[in-house]
């Protein structure tokens, strides 16, 4: 999983450094930063969503005493 993170953290790099890169240019194509723009954010909601499961595992790993998550709104 930790290498999945740090892969999707590459790209997410590369494709920061392209919309700047486009939009450093003279006239930057509009549809091109946009789809970049996309790409990113789907890239960093994935980062998140593999975060957030690590997160759990660790809070899932602790004594049921220490873990703190609310059942009430478990359902929501």
């Amino acid at each position: 999983m930790k290498q999945l993170l740090k892969a999707l953290r590459a790209r997410h790099s590369i494709v920061a450094a392209k919309i700047d890169e486009e939009q450093r240019r003279p006239q930057p194509d509009g549809i091109r930063v946009r789809a970049l723009k996309k790409i990113k954010l789907h890239l960093k909601e994935q980062i998140m969503l593999l975060e957030r499961g690590d997160a759990m595992k660790a809070t899932a790993a602790r004594p049921k005493a220490l873990n703190f998550g609310s059942p009430i709104l478990a359902g929501r």
